[in-house]
Formats: structure tokens, C-alpha cells, sequence
């Protein structure tokens, strides 16, 4: 299982202001506790207990309420952005020597996952991105043409399925050290940037499919349904 977990802190919440210009975007209140409290806790659940907390915007705020992570029964270690840096960028600010693979994830995100099950899927792979699958309905008919203009494909109001990124990440400790190597500190590098360069370099990436609970908090109307409905299991 992980021992390492990886928290991403660090973002400004423009998409849940006014509320994030005051209170950072993890530290928004889910019923009785704060989001990140929830990822802290399922990690921790998970058998997680050193977790890195990457921070940048009220950085502070964060860290004064977190503190060292005890009273959660977990060791919190903090990673402070100069400036925002994006996914991988964040993890090129990870202690020199540090390299064990690692259970990354969003800031902004309640969810059931099992870790344990990407953890395995590390094992065949170098990383492992966690899918989450999305049907859009489409109320209209949906043409298809070449570019020439022609028909090729009428479908009649179709459900069409997605898998989205679900922001969740195992990475291995090779992955770890070639971040190390290749990304240089305090510079902007997103997460599809760096597949782009594993694959360059030889690296496998996976997929690992959850069709649990999963709740992205980063848009304000998301945040107010959560709280009205209080379906979230504490």
C-alpha cells in the first residue's frame, strides 16, 4: 500500500469566489469539517500517514490549521510554491532524496476510492491516472461529416460517455526521480505536460476506472448542492 500521500493545495479557487477570497478553497467546510479533511482522512483510512500538502494561495490559513497534521493521526509535511506551478511542478518541490511511490490528489475532491486498487495497478504501470466516467445527453440530433461536408454518421439525440480525469494519481518512485531530474523548481509544469515527457522517455501510463463516489468541489453551485443535500459519509 502507499505511505506517501501528496495533497494539492495550492490553487486560488477563482471558480467558488466570493467564498475563497476569504477561506482557501480545501479549507471550505463540507458539513461539519473542511474538504481537505476528508482526503487527509481517507488516505489516513488507506494506511497513508506522511502526507506533503502543497500550498501557495493563504498558505498560511492552511498551514495554521493543519498544523503538523496529529490531531488527525498523520505527519504533514508542507511544499510552498513561490509561485503557481501546476500539478508536476509542485511535485519537482518534493524533499531532495524523497523517492517512494506516491497517492496524489486534488485539493477539491470527496470521494470512496480505494487506493489499494491503484496501487496494485502501479505495479504494471509507472503512472496511474484515475478515471471517472461521464454519460452527456445530448437532446438534438448529432451529425458527423469528413471535410468535405459530407454525411457520414446521423445519430439521434445520443448518450455519449466520457472518462474524465478524476485527479487522482499513483506515481512511482521512478517517476519521482525522473520529475527530480527533468523539472526544474518553481516552474510551471501540468500534469499532461509530463506525460508528454514519459512517454517520450519510455514510460507506461494507465487507467485506473472508479465508479464510486466522486465529488469534485470546484465550482460554487457543486460546493452548494453538497452542503444542501448532505449525503456526504463522514
Amino acid at each position: 500500500m502507499f505511505k506517501y500521500g501528496f495533497i494539492m493545495a495550492g490553487g486560488l479557487g477563482r471558480r467558488l469566489r466570493p467564498l475563497t477570497g476569504a477561506i482557501p478553497k480545501p479549507l471550505l467546510p463540507v458539513g461539519d469539517k473542511p474538504i481537505i479533511q476528508f482526503i487527509i482522512d481517507h488516505m489516513k483510512k488507506h494506511g497513508i500517514k506522511h502526507i506533503f500538502v502543497s500550498v501557495n494561495y493563504k498558505r498560511e490559513v492552511i498551514k495554521n490549521y493543519l498544523k503538523d497534521g496529529s490531531r488527525y493521526g498523520v505527519k504533514i509535511e508542507y511544499v510552498e510554491e513561490e509561485d503557481y506551478t501546476g500539478t508536476a511542478g509542485s511535485l519537482a518541490l518534493l524533499p531532495k532524496g524523497f523517492s517512494h511511490d506516491l497517492l496524489v490528489s486534488n485539493g477539491d475532491l470527496i470521494t470512496n476510492i480505494d487506493y489499494t486498487e491503484i496501487y496494485e495497478k502501479l505495479k504494471n504501470f509507472d503512472l496511474v491516472i484515475t478515471g471517472i466516467e461521464k454519460n452527456v445527453f445530448v437532446d438534438f440530433g448529432v451529425l458527423d461529416i469528413n471535410d468535405n461536408s459530407e454525411l457520414l454518421s446521423w445519430r439521434e439525440k445520443p448518450n455519449l460517455k466520457y472518462i474524465i480525469n478524476g485527479g487522482i494519481y499513483g506515481i512511482s518512485s521512478k517517476v519521482i526521480d525522473f520529475i527530480h531530474k527533468k523539472v526544474k523548481k518553481h516552474t510551471y509544469l501540468d500534469m499532461p505536460s509530463l506525460w508528454d515527457m514519459m512517454k517520450e522517455g519510455g514510460m507506461k501510463i494507465g487507467v485506473h476506472i472508479h465508479n464510486g463516489e466522486w465529488r469534485d468541489i470546484g465550482r460554487i453551485e457543486d460546493y452548494m448542492a453538497l452542503n444542501e443535500k448532505g449525503e456526504i459519509d463522514k
